[in-house]
């Protein structure tokens, strides 16, 4: 498996889902070491040396897998388990988020989600999609919701997304899967694949999105929920 080579020189950069994808305490990854128990796995952010690899497009992974790739997802597995954010367990995580630019996510919606988001339809354990992609269902329209990231520690956007999405992906073990996602899985989907494809939540900020730290947010969110009750 080919890890992604960070340029010395980064050329210029524009500057995630739930809240459960905020920030968590920033880590450089050192991208020069070949396949790693899945103790070294780290962050990479923004604010890292390695940052190109978040605006760099992820390779696609061929068929079958390698045994390094599959030791990287093993590792992955591993690291986003024990992964924590400002509201527990996280919602998803792309392999460039930790310094392999690999179309590789993994991806959850745990029973506790429902408690928090009306639009959480189905409750998805811990999955690994590879090579994954998407396709607007337009005539289900667009909503606006707050996202944070891993790769922005300490800040929240709202973004709008697709309502409904066609996606396809595969296993591990190569068996293709193609589904229509709702609500906050078509949300979650389309956050990961932007990282995939070198996108962060930010880039999709329009002039009516609100943007501001973690704590202002969680501040602002429990107050409208406080007042609605």
């Amino acid at each position: 498996m080919t890890k992604i080579i960070i340029l010395i020189a980064c050329l210029s950069m524009s500057y995630f889902l739930l809240p459960s994808y905020a920030s968590a305490e920033i880590m450089s990854n050192n991208l020069n070491n070949e396949s790693q128990p899945s103790q070294s796995l780290q962050l990479v952010t923004l604010d890292s040396p390695e940052h190109c690899v978040l605006r760099t497009p992820a390779k696609t992974i061929e068929f079958p897998l390698d045994s390094e790739t599959q030791q990287f997802i093993r590792d992955l597995q591993s690291f986003f388990h024990d992964l924590k954010s400002p509201l527990g367990s996280p919602a998803g995580l792309a392999a460039p988020q930790v310094g392999y630019g690999l179309r590789i996510i993994i991806i959850q919606i745990p029973e506790s989600a429902k408690a928090r988001r009306k639009d959480v339809y189905e409750v998805v354990p811990p999955t690994v999609l590879i090579n994954p992609s998407y396709t607007p269902v337009e005539t289900a329209g667009e909503s606006k919701d707050w996202e944070g990231c891993f790769s922005v520690p300490g800040k929240m956007g709202e973004v709008y997304r697709y309502n409904e999405i066609h996606y396809t992906a595969y296993t591990p073990e190569g068996k293709q899967i193609s589904a229509v996602a709702h609500g906050f899985l078509a949300r979650l989907i389309q956050h990961e694949v932007g990282h995939l494809n070198a996108e962060l939540y930010i880039d999709r900020l329009r002039p009516d999105c609100r943007y501001d730290s973690v704590e202002n947010v969680m501040k602002m969110l429990k107050a409208t929920t406080e007042k609605s009750e």
